[in-house]
């Protein structure tokens, strides 16, 4: 076997392990649609918000913007890749934005890695990390704690939507629950004074009746603050900057 062919072999042999574990990755979705849920955590409703959002931001500012969801890296041969390495793959290799326009977005989630990732096109320079955290650590992560992963995804979606159009970030929206529980709160409030007036009582049931307060002011104040076409696959690359969160 002469030289040449030998060499040949060697490098085979070497590149072997490599292609044997390079990632693959969600197929494109279709024109109509700006997410792919892999991972199954994207309910009907905000489905339609993030196509509805992602389809007015395409056609008014040439900004794409993609969301997916992936069960874990491991599920796509992506086992020893950060999770920042594998979303900068996954838009390269999808392209997202064009070279005369590289603002793409991704939102890229990995649901038994318990990571999200938000990457950003070249174009965009790095100079807006700041806000890419910030729409990671307000309204995606809180959510994803509290298991509700659909209302996280889509928040997170008008968040980046904002950003993209120099808006403003919205703020997170309260859970469900939150105005029942101060409702609630106050008319037992009213009802302990009440009792605590025609018992005479001192002491511990006052300093509970104070404690009480405290906790529904801090609630209602936190409520009052938190008041408020298809396509893009063109050539674009990532290397913008963004925001890495974990639950």
């Amino acid at each position: 076997m002469n030289k040449k062919r030998c060499f040949t072999w060697v490098a085979i042999l070497l590149l072997m392990p490599l292609w044997a574990f390079a990632a693959s990755f969600p197929e494109k979705p279709t024109s109509e649609h700006f997410y792919v849920d892999e991972a199954g955590l994207i309910d009907a409703e905000s489905g339609t918000r993030i196509d509805e959002a992602a389809s007015a931001l395409l056609a008014e500012e040439r900004i794409p913007l993609y969301v997916v969801t992936i069960s874990s890296l491991a599920s796509y041969d992506a086992v020893t890749m950060r999770i920042e390495e594998y979303a900068a793959d996954l838009f390269d290799h999808w392209g997202i934005g064009s070279q005369d326009r590289n603002y793409g977005i991704l939102l890229l989630v990995s649901q038994g890695d318990r990571k999200a990732r938000i990457e950003l096109g070249a174009d965009w320079g790095g100079g807006y990390d700041y806000q890419a955290r910030q729409v990671m650590n307000e309204l995606i992560i809180p959510a994803f704690k509290r298991g509700d992963y659909a209302t996280g995804i889509a928040d997170g979606v008008r968040g980046l939507d904002a950003m993209a159009r120099g808006l403003a970030l919205p703020k997170p929206k309260s859970p469900w629950w939150v105005f029942p529980a101060v409702a609630g709160g106050l008319v037992l409030v009213v009802i302990m004074i009440i009792n605590l007036f025609r018992s005479g009582r001192k002491g511990w049931a006052w300093a509970l009746l104070g404690v009480l307060g405290v906790i529904l002011f801090f609630i209602i104040r936190a409520m009052l603050s938190s008041a408020g076409s298809g396509g893009g696959f063109g050539g674009g690359s990532s290397g913008g900057g963004g925001a890495t969160g974990s639950w």
